[in-house]
């Protein structure tokens, strides 16, 4: 292993780092991320291959087991400096997910056996923030679904800051969409961003809504973010296409092919479909829902599965992309082509761009996107904080990413 790059920037350690979109836009902000550590192996070779030329150090570790203590000792061995400045995660939430509540329907108390801060796939926060508390960063950052503002009658975000503050930090939270933030996807996310309390400082969110109602960051559509791809058919497996640069591209396009192979574009496969479902998505108009399809049409029961397809509009962002897309893509119908949508339009629906690769195979592929942090919003979050704890305005000369800013 060898040690991140340079003290001049500010070291990131990213947990729960999934495919690195957290430490993706935290890069585009001017942040360094020296460690990054997750277990699943996809996710890795992931890392390994966006972020080796960075100097990140990229471990698999399951961090359900691995204690802080454990850790530092690791890093020590092999030379790696243990003083983060910052350090950011995702823990896996199905337990809070609208999906997941399904399975945990006995919980009671808070405090319970079977309270919802009891149940295996919610303790990983506290992992998140037991590696907080043993660093000391001067900054911590965590993402979360949005169902922890309510489950089982409890706010679950309070809990969580209170945690943070334990851990001794002042800690603000919002509910955050992607689409405010200029991805072109409606997305609803928590963010906790946590300050050590001997800084003396409170975190602001950005504002995304200016004064007189518009938008702060440009919006991007669903049009902008994938129109200019080459058309395919349903599945379609060519790994590597050629991509002809078109007139009219969307800014927010030309902000996805920053630094992509010149004229050509990568993963944008996609799923088979048999008949029936290829007949239900030409007829569909763009906005429909499974509900809205004939009976002929149909063959799940609509008052259960209503939303089970469908399809997106040219004119508005998307609706989330999720893990499950590695399942099957219905709810993501393409506009105009009789398919769902590719793997690259998936991430370019995430704010990943182009020149970022995905490891394993279509599906795992789909999962690492749908579960990522959209870079795009983690870089308007990261601009704000090295804004306002770290003092430094953005040098004259940008990064290659600013130079294209939206």
């Amino acid at each position: 292993m060898s040690a991140s790059s340079s003290g001049n920037s500010y070291r990131v350690l990213d947990l729960f780092a999934g495919a690195g979109g957290f430490s993706l836009g935290f890069d585009w902000a001017g942040f360094s991320t020296s460690v990054a550590i997750d277990f699943n192996q996809n996710a890795i070779d992931t890392l390994v291959g966006n972020y080796s030329d960075k100097k990140t150090v990229v471990l698999k570790e399951d961090l359900s087991k691995l204690t802080p203590f454990q850790l530092e000792h690791k890093l020590s061995k092999e030379n790696i400096r243990i003083n983060f400045d910052v350090i950011i995660g995702g823990p896996p939430c199905q337990g809070w997910s609208m999906a997941g509540r399904g399975k945990i329907r006995s919980l009671t108390k808070d405090s319970g056996p079977q309270g919802p801060l009891e149940d295996p796939r919610n303790k990983l926060y506290k992992r998140y923030l037991a590696y907080v508390r043993h660093f000391q960063p001067k900054v911590a950052v965590m993402e979360n679904v949005s169902g922890m503002l309510s489950h089982s009658g409890i706010n679950i975000a309070d809990l969580v800051a209170e945690t943070f503050e334990d851990a001794g930090y002042r800690v603000t939270w919002k509910k955050v969409n992607a689409s405010e933030f200029g991805v072109p996807q409606s997305r609803e996310r928590l963010f906790f961003v946590g300050i050590r309390k001997d800084l003396n400082l409170q975190f602001r969110f950005p504002e995304t809504i200016l004064k007189n109602g518009q938008f702060k960051y440009p919006t991007a559509t669903v049009k902008d973010a994938i129109s200019d791809l080459p058309a395919i058919t349903h599945g379609s497996k060519d790994w590597i296409k050629n991509y002809i640069k078109q007139t009219g591209t969307s800014d927010y396009a030309k902000l996805m092919r920053k630094d992509a192979v010149p004229g050509k574009i990568f993963d944008h496969v996609c799923r088979g479909h048999n008949e029936q479902d290829l007949a239900a998505f030409k007829h569909m108009k763009q906005g429909d829902l499974y509900k809205d399809l004939p009976a002929h049409l149909k063959r799940y029961r609509d008052d259960i599965f209503h939303d089970k397809y469908r399809k997106l509009r040219w004119s508005k962002p998307s609706g989330c992309v999720t893990a499950h897309l590695s399942k099957d893509c219905y709810s993501h119908i393409h506009p105009s082509q009789t398919r769902t949508i590719s793997v690259r339009e998936a991430a370019r629906l995430q704010s990943f761009p182009d020149s970022f690769y995905f490891a394993g195979s279509m599906s795992s592929k789909f999962q690492l996107i749908g579960n990522a942090v959209p870079p795009l919003v983690a870089f308007r979050i990261a601009t704000e904080i090295k804004k306002q704890i770290f003092s430094i305005q953005r040098k004259s000369k940008a990064t290659s990413f600013q130079e294209v800013e939206l």
